[in-house]
């Protein structure tokens, strides 16, 4: 059964999509959910307009975001703290950095596109992984000096 979908669906696709998925699945589970409507002729139409849209707003949301990275590059951010020998009494996490781009160097990016796999528990130079839209990741050096 064809259908098209109202919203993502983990490991089907997103909105818009139409998608080709058993009677069963879309009977018992995406219809009475209000995930999907059964795709006619007038919808699949509609259905094509809005990925049409869609594929436009992201086309301009990656050059956006290329803009971001290319800035986002040449950035090394600096932070003082408290530290025994090479560990820090704390850490360094994703807010953090968020803040010290947004108060040094006036970039207001979302809280889930910085990427750390632990915080930043010692001194010295590290690399903090930025995702800012699909396929567009850069990199910037976080520097950790000994507060004194």
């Amino acid at each position: 059964m064809k259908v098209i979908l109202k919203k993502r669906v983990p490991n089907l696709g997103h909105e818009w999509d139409i998608v080709t998925v058993k009677n069963g699945y879309a009977r018992n589970f995406l219809l009475p959910q209000n995930l999907a409507d059964v795709a006619t002729p007038k919808r699949i139409e509609q259905a094509e307009k809005r990925m049409e849209e869609r594929v436009k707003k992201m086309e301009e949301l990656v050059a956006s975001a290329k803009e971001t990275a290319e800035k986002l590059a040449k950035i090394e951010l600096t932070f003082k703290k408290k530290a025994k020998g090479s560990k820090l009494y704390g850490s360094i996490a994703e807010k953090d950095i968020l803040a010290a781009l947004k108060k040094d160097h006036k970039l207001d990016i979302d809280k889930d596109t910085v990427r750390m796999k632990d915080h930043i528990k010692e001194l010295g130079e590290h690399k903090v992984t930025i995702h800012l839209a699909e396929g567009v990741e850069t990199e910037i050096k976080v520097s950790i000096e000994e507060e004194k």
